[in-house]
């Protein structure tokens, strides 16, 4: 892929965004509907070499979205199908989820809804923080070595000294 800029405003991601917008509308009423929170994208970036991977913030839902860069074709025997996703922190369970005017996509829920973001901004932290978790790969946990291989005594020789004390 070689599109120049930031991947937010890669005409896809920008696709999806407006569609969301369009869902807008009949939203706002919702008791799900927060209205500190906007429609925007946070954190795409080139997945797969074929995908764009990022979060989605709407004022009712932050999900984490794997979108094809070459649409495929909406298919409502694949809506709601839950695959799982390598990531680099491990598996996790995605949704597949499209329409007609953007295609299928894959969705992973991190808040929903958002009503516990108060704050201009916070949903967009935590939208970032959450990327990075998840693109975070994990390392193997450092073995914990017992005290006594550190002081280069084992049980038995601490007790024989501590006697002789």
């Amino acid at each position: 892929m070689n599109f120049p800029g930031d991947l937010n405003d890669h005409p896809r991601v920008s696709a999806l965004i407006e569609q969301f917008g369009v869902v807008d509308a009949g939203m706002r009423d919702l008791p799900i509907y927060n209205h500190t929170v906007a429609i925007e994208s946070v954190g795409f970036r080139l997945f797969n070499d074929v995908e764009l991977l990022g979060v989605v913030l709407t004022p009712w839902f932050m999900n984490l979205l794997i979108l094809p860069i070459t649409p495929v074709a909406m298919n409502m025997a694949e809506i709601g199908r839950t695959v799982s996703v390598e990531l680099p922190i491990g598996a996790r369970p995605f949704v597949v989820g499209g329409n007609e005017a953007v295609g299928l996509y894959k969705a992973h829920s991190l808040h929903s809804p958002v009503l516990s973001f108060t704050l201009p901004g916070q949903a967009r932290a935590e939208a970032h923080r959450q990327l990075a978790l998840l693109m975070t790969s994990v390392a193997a946990e450092p073995v914990a070595r017992p005290a006594s291989d550190v002081a280069g005594l084992d049980r038995r020789a601490l007790l024989f000294r501590r006697r002789n004390i």
